[in-house]
């Protein structure tokens, strides 16, 4: 797993040094100048929102108009589709146009890449003066690389932690009580602390359960990560899942100890009641896993007093998350006017105003560490922590067609969540199927040998 992060690190740093030495053995000459527009004509752009939040969606419709009405060389109109899912499915599908400039996520990167639909943005961003070394996030900066070019901006990480309803798990309580607590910073937890605070929450006499994680791929991802394991197999692209490997299998081993106890979590029929969201925003659950973007919504609950902690450490700090960020058209006809709307995007004053939305931790790091977006007066108290966190967040590896591996891959999850017996014997027979699963799907060797035996009938 060590080998993996590094080469993830040296991807970004190689990305960024790409830029530095471009930056230092260019021409003497001034960068090409944008190209001419009339004064009478400026560039006719189309950014694209697909699946943005309406808070979200409405902070960049209110910056682009403001933008507009500051600039003579372009005019940017926002396409802000009813049903953003269906919309970017036509995309998907070639049945409608891509807009010049779009957020997309990090998960679409391979495929917007393999279709030629994107163009690199470094050099153009590079001309314009972006700080990519210490302006922005480097893990932001590498989920957007390819073969070291940097194919769209990054805008925004959506990482998972732990949120925790603070009337059930309070850890001055806890603490007065001797169990093992988290340090005031709350930065950090261990996998026991975690363990001892769903103990803590749980309680048969009121009906409260301590924790939910859901049995996918995303949410097991950093228990996994963070006992040494690894969630696919390390080729480039990933050709299966590594779950069924010892040390992912010996993770996942003790993190369902906790994660499955059918006194601390919720059960299948009190699942199929209710989803866990409604279970924590009623104040019977004490902990669950989320993104991020869950924020806005447990802030809408009245009466709902929750915090947020970092995923807990079985062995060391780890979790995952997705990214978004605004990718341009291979197509438009106005590449340097579009780059110039781009840099007005990720601009402190725009970014901050997206970032009030509170979806997102803003790629841009000044944003990411001002009151914009730490909103002290807000809900969670410990907001800072998804930034500080964001070194330790992973992203997995972009796919073709990720909703279909996890459609193959959950039922077997929830099998190792709710099996009425689970051994090492039961985990290694589950995690091998579901390897195997993941290679029909990803060409790894089980597609191989049934292509084979397929030849051969």
């Amino acid at each position: 797993m060590q080998r993996r992060t590094n080469l993830r690190q040296a991807g970004v740093a190689l990305v960024v040094l790409t830029l530095a030495l471009s930056a230092c053995t260019g021409s003497d000459d001034d960068p090409e100048e944008p190209a001419p527009t009339t004064e009478d004509a400026p560039a006719a752009l189309t950014l694209g929102l697909y699946g943005t939040p309406d808070t979200v969606a409405d902070a960049f419709v209110d910056s682009v108009t403001d933008l507009n009405t500051t600039t003579a060389t372009r005019q940017v109109t926002v396409d802000r589709p009813e049903d953003g899912a269906a919309a970017w499915a036509q995309v998907r599908a070639g049945e409608a146009d891509v807009p010049d400039l779009f957020l997309a996520s990090y998960e679409d990167l391979a495929w917007l890449d393999r279709s030629e639909l994107i163009q690199p943005v470094d050099s153009l961003m590079q001309e314009r003066d972006v700080d990519f070394g210490d302006g922005f996030s480097l893990d932001a900066v590498g989920a957007f690389s390819v073969d070291s070019r940097l194919m769209c901006m990054p805008y925004g990480v959506d990482p998972l932690a732990v949120y925790y309803n603070t009337d059930l798990v309070d850890f001055d309580a806890m603490a007065e009580q001797d169990l093992p607590v988290p340090s005031e910073a709350r930065a950090r937890w261990t996998f026991d602390m975690f363990e001892a605070a769903a103990e803590f929450a749980s309680n048969p006499d009121t009906g409260t359960k301590g924790v939910h994680v859901d049995p996918t791929l995303d949410q097991i991802a950093p228990f996994v990560l963070s006992g040494g394991g690894a969630v696919f197999a390390d080729e480039e692209p990933p050709t299966s899942l590594a779950l069924s490997d010892e040390s992912s299998r010996s993770a996942l081993e003790r993190a369902l100890l906790v994660l499955r106890r059918p006194d601390l979590t919720l059960t299948t029929e009190q699942l199929q009641q209710a989803p866990a969201l409604d279970w924590f925003t009623q104040g019977e659950l004490g902990m669950m896993v989320g993104p991020r973007s869950l924020t806005p919504t447990l802030r809408e609950t009245e009466g709902l007093d929750f915090d947020v902690m970092p995923m807990p450490e079985l062995d060391s700090r780890a979790t995952v998350g997705n990214a978004v960020g605004i990718c341009m058209s291979a197509d438009t006809e106005n590449p340097q006017a579009a780059a110039d709307v781009i840099v007005d995007l990720v601009s402190v004053d725009v970014m901050s105003r997206v970032a009030e939305a509170g979806y997102i931790v803003p790629s841009n790091l000044e944003v990411a560490q001002s009151e914009a977006y730490l909103q002290t007066d807000e809900r969670p108290e410990n907001s800072g922590s998804f930034f500080a966190f964001l070194r330790y967040t992973q992203f997995l590896p972009p796919l073709e067609d990720r909703a279909a591996l996890d459609a193959a891959v959950e039922p077997l999850l929830d099998r190792l969540f709710n099996s009425a017996i689970l051994n090492p014997e039961t985990i290694e027979a589950i995690t091998l199927e579901i390897d195997e699963e993941s290679q029909l799907l990803l060409g790894g060797e089980a597609a191989q040998e049934q292509e084979q035996s397929s030849e051969g009938e």
